[in-house]
């Protein structure tokens, strides 16, 4: 709004900045009826009319949904309400965040999405890591969806409208043996599916045991059998779970290059990105990681650095759709393409979906049931239109979900409790 302002300069009327005032100015005389501002041109009933129009809408409480998934909901006093995903693998500390939260923008104007952000990020002192990454994108992702309902436009729109028409998916295989798993990969192939995500180890994950040794020697075994029966045009992801130690995944690298694998997925532990150089030392099969990056900057080293083909940024664990896009943006300066990674319900699922279609660098989104029936939907719902191993745009304002909230108050919020693995030796191992 602009305000306009009438200064009175002694005993005439003559606006400020004539040879008069300069004068007074220099030889400091000064009075206090030179800066009188006449208020009374600053009130009345047109200039109250205008702040009235142009009243923001304000956020009027963040209701925090734990389920089967941790969900927020905004409110406004607009009766417009907007929903996000936060889950993650630790629930309950992410439910704490987000009441850690919740007085930085309870007030505040939701359509003013990146000052918000930044609110819940930098009020801080602590800051960062996966808490409070999932927290931030939870409320984010709500924040999008009521401003795409406001608008009455699906969240792409705002985010510059749809770089693709639709988004190509990758799908999950899992098995016992290397016929098992094969004879599953040439089932999501039969339905379309192009590109096929795979990591072998269940039976021993069954016993909580993890030997680097035995499971190289099984990828390797689970590789070649399904390469031979998907044939040629399928890509294939090998992915690790960043279990190995470098050697190991070196190992592991040399053996499958014959199979021609699309990339090997976080083929170390996270915490040391410089590792990657060892790998990339002894190998050009492409790399990708960044599930476990929280924020941005998380994954500058990644980046900067050149330690991998494809970043894995999650938009429920990374700080949601405005972060992800920034990540998608930095990546797209070295040439590095995006895969998100995705692993929630349908909520989680469509603001990745949403992100996928807006930012121009994405080679393709995962979905574990690609090719498969869709499971059930929780409170969420709808799940995207799935064609030809493809994801097309969802319909409707802001996020395109519904929330059923008497179904989630039905729901118990199960306990999230991850495989303890330990080496032969009782050493403890990454899940």
């Amino acid at each position: 709004m602009r305000w306009t302002a009438r200064f009175e300069t002694g005993s005439g009327r003559e606006p400020m900045g004539t040879a008069r005032d300069n004068a007074r100015c220099n030889n400091r005389q000064f009075n206090r009826s030179t800066f009188d501002i006449r208020l009374s041109e600053l009130r009345g009933p047109r200039v109250y009319d205008t702040m009235r129009r142009h009243r923001s809408m304000k956020i009027t409480d963040i209701i925090c949904i734990h389920t089967k998934g941790v969900y927020v909901k905004v409110e406004t006093d607009e009766g417009i309400a907007g929903y996000g995903e936060g889950t993650n693998f630790t629930p309950k500390a992410v439910v704490g965040m987000i009441e850690e939260m919740k007085p930085y923008i309870i007030g505040e104007d939701p359509q003013r999405i990146e000052y918000l952000w930044q609110a819940c990020f930098r009020r801080l002192f602590a800051r960062g890591g996966p808490v409070t990454g999932s927290a931030i994108a939870a409320i984010d992702m709500a924040l999008w969806d009521i401003k795409g309902k406001k608008l009455g436009v699906p969240v792409y729109q705002l985010l510059g409208g749809l770089a693709r028409n639709r988004v190509r998916l990758y799908g999950h295989v899992t098995g016992h043996s290397a016929e098992e798993i094969a004879s599953n990969a040439k089932k999501l192939a039969d339905k379309g599916i192009t590109a096929i995500r795979y990591r072998g180890f269940h039976d021993t994950d069954a016993i909580h045991l993890h030997d680097h040794k035995r499971a190289v020697l099984q990828q390797v075994e689970y590789t070649e059998a399904i390469r031979a029966a998907v044939g040629n045009s399928v890509d294939l992801i090998v992915e690790c779970h960043g279990r190995y130690d470098a050697d190991y995944a070196v190992m592991l690298a040399r053996e499958i290059k014959r199979f021609r694998p699309l990339y090997i997925e976080d083929p170390i532990r996270h915490e040391n990105p410089q590792a990657l150089r060892r790998i990339r030392s002894y190998t050009d099969i492409p790399l990708a990681t960044g599930e476990r990056g929280h924020n941005k900057w998380d994954f500058r080293e990644l980046l900067t650095d050149g330690l991998v083909d494809y970043v894995r940024p999650d938009v429920c664990w990374c700080g949601g759709i405005s972060e992800i896009r920034k990540i998608a943006a930095m990546a797209e300066m070295y040439h590095v393409q995006v895969v998100p990674h995705n692993t929630q319900g349908p909520l989680g699922t469509a603001a990745s979906l949403h992100a996928s279609l807006s930012m121009p660098n994405v080679a393709m989104m995962e979905l574990p049931w690609a090719g498969k029936d869709a499971p059930p939907a929780d409170a969420a719902s709808p799940w995207p239109v799935i064609e030809d191993g493809y994801a097309y745009p969802p319909t409707g304002p802001g996020l395109g979900i519904r929330f059923n909230e008497e179904l989630a108050a039905s729901l118990p919020a199960p306990s999230k409790l991850l495989p303890r693995l330990n080496a032969i030796d009782g050493s403890v191992r990454d899940w």
